[in-house]
């Protein structure tokens, strides 16, 4: 399955929890089920 690399907030780098369905970001607390993106965080202008 597809994970993000880093974080789309802060450009860490992501880290896998511990049960293997999440992936979060140590730096700036952003979270994100493994194989997606949350988007609420994320502002789109179109």
């Amino acid at each position: 399955m597809e994970h993000l690399k880093t974080c789309p907030k802060c450009n860490a780098k992501l880290k896998l929890s511990a049960d293997g369905e999440t992936q979060y970001c140590v730096i700036c607390k952003y979270w994100t089920k493994l194989g997606t993106a949350r988007l609420d965080s994320i502002m789109i202008y179109a």
